[in-house]
């Protein structure tokens, strides 16, 4: 017990020092979004909010923002659709195929960003294909439904299907039963993994690099201008990458505990 009492203010004085590693410089680096003054001195001279105003209007930026919002929309749609039919395989159907699918269906996220967008350049030579927003899409689209799968299988397998076959009982057809039963209750973990993938394509940043073509995105974009010229406006830029994955990894969160599918991710896991 006295090993425990003296062990407990070590711990919460290494996860503060480590939280504040981690936090510090996206802090610093959105407080100078605000700043009054275009130089990022120190101290902080004055609040500000047109470094904002500048940055919504540059065309430049307007239409990187318009590009990342229509890949991710696609991406989270896509993907949503594709690996909700794919954990439906895999969670109904136990087979040698099905359980040798679910695993090459995870093999996307566990490859470097780098190797999938150097095999999008193959692919693009292989069959003429010119890089550009589609390709950007495909790209993210590969390594969102992996995650997708991830969340809806972990619904799926603590589904009661008891339910389905009381639907069946009173009458219901297959599709009527899906569409009235299973996608009800699953609806807050396919919610939560359609939100993910937005999440994660928003931010996306090693394979937008090989696929883009004349596109950019948001974070293409403060890569590029941060290499021209350093001001408060690349700072009001990062902000805004911050702020929406964020709300979106958060939406996602609220609606994966409404359904149960944070403690049944941790089950599968382990």
């Amino acid at each position: 017990m006295r090993a425990q009492t003296f062990s407990i203010p070590w711990l919460a004085i290494v996860s503060m020092l480590l939280m504040v590693f981690l936090f510090a410089p996206l802090a610093v680096a959105a407080l100078y979004a605000f700043s009054a003054v275009p130089s990022l001195t120190w101290p902080f001279q004055g609040w500000s909010l047109q470094w904002f105003a500048k940055l919504f209007a540059d065309p430049g930026f307007r239409k990187a923002l318009l590009t990342s919002f229509e890949v991710a929309i696609i991406t989270a749609v896509a993907a949503t659709l594709i690996g909700t039919v794919a954990a439906f395989v895999f969670t109904r159907l136990f087979n040698r195929l099905t359980v040798t699918s679910q695993a090459m269906a995870r093999l996307p996220v566990m490859l470097p960003g780098l190797f999938i967008g150097v095999g999008f350049v193959a692919l693009m030579i292989l069959l003429r294909f010119s890089p550009g927003t589609p390709l950007i899409t495909a790209g993210h689209i590969v390594v969102a439904v992996p995650w997708v799968i991830l969340v809806v299988s972990a619904r799926l397998l603590t589904y009661d299907t008891e339910l389905e076959a009381a639907a069946r009982d009173l009458g219901a057809g297959p599709f009527q039963t899906l569409r009235r039963v299973t996608l009800p209750i699953i609806a807050p973990a396919v919610a939560g993994a359609a939100l993910l993938a937005f999440a994660w394509s928003f931010d996306e940043t090693l394979i937008t690099v090989f696929t883009r073509g004349q596109e950019t995105t948001v974070p293409l974009y403060i890569v590029g201008k941060l290499r021209r010229v350093v001001d408060p406006t690349g700072n009001a830029v990062a902000v805004i990458l911050l702020l929406i994955p964020w709300v979106a990894f958060g939406l996602a969160a609220i609606f994966m505990r409404k359904s149960g599918g944070v403690s049944a991710m941790m089950g599968q896991r382990r």
